[in-house]
């Protein structure tokens, strides 16, 4: 098997509006892959009312489990006498109807869990154990409303979105972007040598940052443009050496001998995507890291590319990007 070469007019187009934003001049950037640590440690809860729960917990215990167990959600209710055990380690939290019995025992939730009183509401954050859920975090008494089905990072980023299925030339990709960043300052389509993607210029969402860049972009590659001869199943190695080619021709400018550390990571719902980070410094020399995920498919693979200066106050949509990453499907 060989590989088509890259046009590249797509490379240039890429790095032109990457460029775009590499004009100021910051200070040293520490070097921490943010989107890998995010992804592997902070998780999504996906909102869900207690009796509903219950519900699907009592009414189909096989079904309850397949679809429920070792899943992330949040849900809301109320404390009452006795809900609390001796040793804090459970609680029992009620919905109109019935309970769920939430295990407290983790260091982080238990002093909490000695706060709670009869008549507290709780906002409970955490993953699915059997027909207990593990708690990862508590709220008492929330001054917000978390909205049912909806996604939410803790305590209330809550994931608004909009999803788009027009990346791959037939429709079978989908991902969902927050509302924020579907603005005419924020997002761009992108067309060339038949490979369909979107930028995301980040620092564009209100409140703006013009000093730091912080982009996200999405592409979806077909192995029939890129291989030669196409092959009807490609191995895990065929992929990766088609993705170090993609984030070769990206960077443009490297060495015959540059190498692509290309290794797994598993997302939040037990999927294995490819992922690759370095630094990159281009002509105005400043360091950058580039965060490249792949998720591939039988005809291609989604690729995903998060960029920033690595300073504390240039990464602020770093929990967003995450959710777009982990919405993909293909």
């Amino acid at each position: 098997m060989s590989f088509k070469g890259f046009v590249k007019k797509f490379t240039a187009c890429l790095l032109a509006l990457v460029i775009v934003l590499f004009n100021t001049s910051v200070g040293a950037a520490e070097k921490t892959a943010r989107l890998r640590s995010c992804l592997e440690t902070v998780h999504m809860y996906q909102v869900f009312p207690i009796d509903f729960i219950t519900s699907m917990a009592a009414g189909s215990p096989s079904r309850f489990k397949s679809n429920y167990d070792d899943r992330y959600l949040a849900f809301t209710g109320q404390v009452k006498f006795g809900s609390v055990s001796d040793n804090r380690k459970s609680v029992k939290v009620y919905g109109a109807d019935h309970y769920i019995e939430v295990d407290t025992s983790e260091q982080q939730v238990i002093n909490i869990a000695g706060l709670l009183k009869p008549g507290d509401y709780v906002t409970v954050y955490g993953q699915v154990d059997g027909k207990e859920v593990d708690a990862e975090y508590l709220y008492i008494n929330p001054d917000f409303e978390l909205p049912s089905l909806r996604y939410v990072f803790y305590p209330n980023l809550v994931m608004e979105d909009e999803t788009i299925t027009d990346l791959a030339p037939d429709g079978h990709v989908s991902f969902s972007i927050p509302k924020e960043w579907k603005d005419q300052y924020v997002m761009g389509r992108l067309t060339n040598n038949g490979v369909n993607g979107y930028q995301f210029f980040l620092n564009a969402i209100c409140p703006q940052n013009l000093t730091y860049p912080e982009n996200f972009y999405i592409f979806y590659f077909t192995y029939d443009t890129y291989l030669y001869p196409v092959k009807k199943n490609p191995d895990k190695y065929d992929v990766r050496d088609i993705e170090g080619l993609v984030i070769k021709n990206i960077m443009e400018v490297v060495s015959a001998d540059f190498k692509t550390d290309i290794q797994g990571v598993e997302l939040q719902d037990g999927t294995d995507v490819d992922y690759c980070t370095m630094m990159y410094k281009p002509k105005d020399g400043n360091t950058y890291i580039l965060e490249f995920v792949f998720k591939p498919d039988t005809t291609g693979f989604v690729c995903m590319l998060y960029l920033y200066y690595p300073n504390d106050g240039a990464v602020s949509h770093i929990r967003e990007a995450a959710y777009v990453v982990n919405s993909v499907k293909n």
